[in-house]
């Protein structure tokens, strides 16, 4: 899926070059990277573990001022989590996981702490933050191999007429994505770039995992699949077949609010840099020099003081 998704938007940032390409403050942009959950299913928060997944982004940029960029991305990224490595032995006993193909879009504005378009600098550290939506679906494997998703089983309780303050989540959520990286210019046109970008989220069901353990016959009497639903609610019998269902009074989730991390690589081009012509004016590779008002130094070759 990700090899042909990657395919299309490549071509629509292609078109994208064909229909703005006299507009000097529009960038495209795209990078990979990685995805981290962070939640009930993970002990430890780090930038890089067990279930660190893949990320692809791609967006358009637009220079409000020389450091301050109106950015819009679009974000497709798996998220997972799994018990069996966390090392607390009541997290491992409880033997949940989930799996989830997230999307997103957002808009955020960014800042510049180096003008870079003033010739003087070839790198700049930028923060950003903005507001977004999220698509979510978390599912799981059951004890016979058939994909499940969650939400559809009322694994908390939520949406059973017993729990009326435990509501359905929804699958699409407001987010404020949070960022932060480094951008270096291999010339006038072209930036590679590294960024860290942590989500708040709105809901707590990333991961399927909130409240305390709903009662069992409350599930086998208002739950559409009951029989189906109680083997995804409680998966510690899996491992150790005389394990009880739970008390109502202990917690399932809960412990920790979700989010999730990503780390991205990539490349941003500058729109009337690149040229799908016949290059009338243009040097190798296409990409045209853009002469600077109000400075005759060339960046690349007289980056000054950073300090």
């Amino acid at each position: 899926m990700y090899k042909y998704l990657s395919c299309i938007l490549f071509c629509l940032l292609g078109l994208s070059f064909k229909s703005f390409s006299q507009t000097d403050p529009f960038r495209v942009h795209s990078s990979v990277g990685l995805a981290t959950y962070y939640g009930d299913l993970t002990q430890k928060a780090k930038v890089i573990n067990q279930n660190t997944a893949g990320m692809f982004n791609a967006g358009i940029s637009y220079d409000i001022t020389e450091q301050i960029i109106g950015r819009f991305d679009f974000s497709i990224m798996k998220l997972k989590g799994d018990d069996r490595y966390n090392t607390r032995p009541d997290l491992v006993a409880r033997n949940l996981n989930f799996q989830t193909t997230l999307w997103e879009t957002n808009f955020t504005v960014q800042y510049d702490f180096l003008n870079m378009n003033s010739e003087d600098y070839v790198f700049s550290p930028y923060v950003y933050a903005g507001i977004g939506m999220m698509h979510m679906n978390p599912w799981t494997y059951d004890r016979k191999g058939i994909k499940r998703y969650l939400r559809d089983y009322h694994t908390n309780g939520q949406g059973l007429p017993s729990y009326p303050d435990r509501k359905q989540y929804s699958l699409f959520n407001l987010e404020i994505p949070i960022g932060a990286g480094i951008k270096y210019a291999i010339n006038e046109n072209v930036n590679v770039y590294f960024e860290f970008a942590f989500r708040k989220l709105f809901t707590n069901y990333l991961d399927d995992v909130s409240n305390t353990y709903p009662d069992k016959n409350i599930i086998l009497k208002e739950a559409p699949d009951p029989i189906t639903t109680i083997g995804l609610i409680f998966r510690g019998d899996e491992l150790d077949p005389t394990l009880p269902y739970p008390s109502t009074s202990l917690q399932r989730g809960g412990y920790a609010k979700d989010t999730f991390i990503t780390l991205g690589l990539g490349l941003s081009v500058r729109l009337n840099g690149f040229s799908l012509g016949s290059g009338r004016g243009s040097g190798s590779g296409g990409f045209n020099k853009i002469r600077r008002v109000g400075s005759t130094r060339s960046r690349l070759k007289n980056p000054g003081s950073v300090f």
